[in-house]
């Protein structure tokens, strides 16, 4: 293996009781500036904006005037019912957020924790590459996660993340998680209400082909914290103003 890929795919063995932790801002960063990882990003885009034609899929944005007047970094809060969400979600910002925004994806669903499978080192690759994203923790304490995000909102980076923690299975949006909550209120940052529909029939789970559909995508005013507001109201808040978009579709 090229010694360029063994940064990526090449890692040694850990048992599954050292748990490899999601990396630090430092190292996501790092990541990301890889020419390898960038060449990858380029070539991949091209490669999914052909896929999107031939299997004729295609998206509308609306709210996009709210993350125009907002002020950076930004957090995206999304409902969650397919992969191809977090496609629509980038493809849809505005250029200039778009080239610094990192989405925050279940570290272990998509990273190779224990060092045991080359298909996740692969996978984990090309997400970076072709999304910006990064590993969070969602089973072992979130609390390394939630200030490898603030680390990265205070260098200037948005960060699109799912509250509900997993995909729907159903297009139901589920209970937000509250964490989101403390990185809005530790980095100051406001949070945008997104909500995404048709990526349940476009990318059903475990399909790799897109059906040829249309998604949509909305995009809510940004919400920040109110005097005296605990993170439990403001999540629900945030939760609230999804569930307001999609009932608007």
């Amino acid at each position: 293996m090229p010694l360029r890929l063994k940064k990526y795919f090449h890692m040694p063995m850990i048992s599954q009781e050292q748990h490899k932790p999601p990396p630090n801002a430092e190292e996501i960063l790092s990541q990301f500036s890889s020419p390898l990882l960038i060449m990858c990003r380029i070539s991949s885009r091209g490669f999914l904006r052909i896929v999107k034609w031939i299997r004729r899929v295609s998206w509308q944005a609306t709210g996009v005037s709210n993350i125009e007047q907002s002020s950076t970094p930004i957090i995206f809060a999304a409902n969650h019912q397919s992969h191809v969400d977090t496609h629509v979600i980038l493809d849809s910002i505005p250029k200039h957020i778009r080239k610094r925004t990192a989405v925050a994806a279940a570290f272990d669903h998509f990273a190779d924790a224990d060092g045991s499978s080359k298909k996740k080192r692969v996978i984990q690759f090309l997400v970076a590459s072709i999304w910006h994203a990064f590993g969070i923790e969602r089973i072992h304490s979130p609390l390394s996660s939630i200030r490898t995000m603030q680390h990265l909102l205070g260098l200037g980076w948005s960060i699109v993340i799912y509250p509900e923690g997993t995909r729907s299975r159903t297009g139901e949006i589920q209970e937000f998680k509250a964490g989101i909550a403390l990185v809005a209120k530790k980095s100051g940052c406001g949070i945008i209400p997104v909500y995404v529909h048709g990526g349940l029939h476009v990318l059903p789970e475990a399909t790799y082909i897109p059906n040829p559909g249309k998604i949509t995508v909305s995009f809510g005013k940004a919400l920040h914290f109110k005097d005296n507001e605990s993170n439990a109201e403001f999540i629900a808040r945030v939760e609230s103003a999804v569930r307001t978009l999609a009932s608007n579709q």
